[in-house]
């Protein structure tokens, strides 16, 4: 019997995890006979009804014989949602499937094709979900941390250092690296990282998504995201020594003093290095705006790096999380 375990994080989602378990209904993995599941709902730090409707739905999961369960989180942190889901929530099963819970499955057999990519490839460390934007277009990532599996043997050996913005960008490099040892290149090479062929999922639909200070405090985010990993790059290549030895530093420190990379980041006088976004090259109207609105989240970012808000606290504005 193979064992999977399903982990959705969500911050404030009422309406995106509805929408999602009413399509993960129709996945034809949860039927297949000699497979057997678990369902945990991650809310990290919600105020709205994000756990009451999660429960309310996976009830309709019963006459599938799926185990399920919401867990309340009272950190809005979806690094520290994701190593309680590794860590704390789930019995150890064969493989993990992680959902953002704000994503529509959009292929019955999407979660079948991640499964069956990793059972085929089992050197594959990390298998990737392919996505569409709220435009219809193909998102350019090889793993999004919207949809994503990967081996318990994998996922149970990292743990995200509090203050790291992107639970993505950090699993997936660590898994295709080799905790640090090579690059991601090499590491495509050797077949640790894998994608699905058809487009199994979308995102950017819910209501929230068409909000300006979201647009912001996600651009803010995704800079300091950019930031902080290039540090626990640093960290885990020149201190750690990287390979077995980092794998087996992070996780000690993970247990003994989880406040280890917040307190480097703290020590650290570089800053950032201001890097254009290329898709902006075009002169127009609207490139122009945007672009203006990308320096405004650089200065955000700025002022952030000086007043230490990494972690959950990448997204914060003025008018949020305050």
């Amino acid at each position: 019997m193979v064992k999977i375990s399903i982990g959705i994080l969500g911050y404030n989602e009422e309406y995106g995890i509805k929408v999602l378990l009413d399509s993960l209904q129709e996945q034809t993995l949860l039927k297949k006979a000699d497979y057997e599941f678990e369902i945990i709902v991650v809310s990290n730090g919600s105020y709205d009804d994000t756990v009451g409707v999660a429960k309310d739905k996976l009830l309709e999961f019963n006459p599938l014989g799926v185990k399920h369960k919401v867990v309340s989180l009272t950190k809005p942190d979806k690094c520290a949602a994701w190593n309680h889901f590794i860590h704390q929530a789930s019995s150890p099963p064969d493989y993990y499937i992680l959902l953002d819970a704000d994503v529509v499955l959009i292929n019955p057999s999407g979660l079948e094709e991640l499964i069956d990519i990793l059972v085929k490839n089992p050197q594959c460390r990390i298998c990737g979900g392919k996505i569409l934007d709220q435009k219809g277009n193909i998102v350019d990532r090889l793993v999004d941390g919207k949809c994503y599996a990967a081996p318990s043997e994998i996922l149970r050996n990292i743990a995200i250092p509090d203050g790291l913005v992107m639970d993505d960008a950090y699993v997936a490099v660590t898994a295709v690296t080799n905790w640090y040892e090579t690059d991601f290149e090499q590491g495509q090479q050797k077949g640790y990282v894998k994608q699905t062929e058809n487009v199994i999922f979308s995102c950017g639909g819910t209501p929230r998504d068409k909000n300006i200070s979201y647009w912001i405090a996600c651009r803010k985010r995704t800079i300091l995201g950019i930031y902080t990993q290039k540090q626990v790059d640093y960290c885990m290549r020149k201190i750690f020594g990287g390979g077995e030895l980092a794998k087996t530093t992070s996780m000690k420190l993970f247990l003994s003093n989880p406040n280890w990379f917040i307190e480097y980041l703290q020590g650290q006088e570089s800053r950032l290095e201001f890097t254009p976004p290329t898709h902006l090259c075009v002169f127009s109207v609207k490139n122009l705006g945007q672009y203006l609105a990308y320096f405004y989240c650089y200065l955000l970012s700025l002022k952030a790096i000086g007043n230490n808000e990494f972690g959950n606290l990448a997204w914060k504005l003025k008018h949020r999380y305050c």
